[in-house]
């Protein structure tokens, strides 16, 4: 799934050379797939009952759409495959973290998996991007088969209806999670088009930025657990992500080295945070994917407006705006957490 996702900035160049559509028209495919993978976290949960069969037929799902990206000459027709292969990430994401909220502890480790893929997966598929689309697909297609093909021991219960707390902070939280994915999609998609028309940067320099990105992720991912603060974090993505495009070529590549840092250091917080406002640990985690792979799915279409009309700068200063004012939210229901009882859905966050 990591894989699925790194590849997708280095993406949008081939698939318009072959598609003959704009950079911007080519970010569709993350719509389509992250649109996709957002549909399944909110439904999977209220109708099925997660098990490992669900998890094999979703990883054999997304090996068939992978494989199947590399055949067709429509853009129309790819884009088609990409939903398919959103919705098969999606259900995998939710059954990997819906069981990993049941034991707060293995959150981190869980989390650590994506940064260490991608710091692996990003030079590799910028390399393998210059020789087109098809190439990545097919890879694509490649590392999903150990998934379809290896037995995981997943157990859970479906969603009874009705059965959900009534914590207004977490609505509020969910909206922040939404802000935090929509605005920093809109400008992360297109750093590769950033480090290429603003830095002038090669491909595979601008791959480095990537790599640099799941450095940063890792290190966040594996110390999350050791604060409190995951609002401030956010906020500071928003500094980063102007660094990246208005900063000089030092500045691109630290801003997002800590714009993965700052973002792995506070989500699995704020998950937390929903968790401790839940009837049972699990109960949001489809919701919290669910509407943080919305933002992806809005988010690109949003930035392939600005990146077709040239307005880097416009895109950079809406986009660290929004990652600040989600940063602000989260830290206002962190401060009143601290001031309320736990899991209590009678007096829950009165506040909100």
């Amino acid at each position: 799934m990591t894989f699925l996702f790194t590849a997708t900035p280095f993406l949008l160049a081939p698939i318009s050379d072959r598609y003959g559509v704009s950079e911007g028209t080519a970010s569709a495919i993350a719509v389509a797939q992250v649109g996709s993978f957002a549909v399944m976290n909110f439904l999977l949960p209220r109708f099925v009952r997660p098990s490992g069969q669900i998890l094999r037929i979703a990883a054999i799902g997304l090996v068939v759409a992978n494989a199947l990206s590399m055949l067709p000459n429509e853009f129309a027709v790819l884009i088609v495959l990409r939903v398919a292969a959103g919705a098969a990430a999606g259900a995998m994401t939710w059954l990997a973290w819906s069981n990993a909220m049941k034991h707060t502890s293995t959150m981190s480790s869980i989390a650590a998996t994506g940064p260490v893929t991608a710091l692996i997966a990003s030079p590799l598929l910028s390399l393998l991007a210059t020789h087109g689309d098809r190439v990545v697909y097919g890879v694509l297609a490649l590392v999903a088969i150990p998934a379809a093909v290896l037995i995981a021991p997943i157990t859970g219960k479906k969603r009874s209806r009705g059965d959900l707390s009534r914590s207004r902070s977490n609505r509020v939280l969910l909206a922040a999670l939404f802000g935090l994915t929509f605005f920093g999609s809109s400008l992360y998609l297109n750093l590769s088009i950033v480090g290429r028309d603003i830095h002038h940067l090669t491909p595979f320099a601008a791959s480095i930025g990537f790599s640099l990105n799941a450095v940063g992720s890792l290190m966040g991912a594996r110390l999350s657990n050791r604060h409190n603060r995951p609002g401030w974090f956010i906020v500071s993505i928003g500094i980063a992500a102007a660094g990246t495009v208005f900063g000089p070529v030092p500045l691109y590549y630290f801003g997002m080295f800590w714009w993965g840092f700052a973002f792995w250091m506070a989500v699995p917080a704020v998950l937390q945070l929903l968790v401790d406002r839940s009837l049972e640990p699990s109960e949001r985690a489809g919701d919290g994917q669910g509407v943080m792979a919305l933002g992806r799915s809005f988010g690109p279409a949003m930035g392939g407006g600005f990146v077709d009309a040239g307005a880097f700068s416009a895109l950079a200063i809406v986009s660290a705006s929004g990652l600040t004012a989600s940063g602000l939210t989260v830290i206002g229901v962190n401060a009143s957490r601290e001031r309320l009882p736990p899991t209590d859905p009678d007096t829950i966050d009165q506040q909100f």
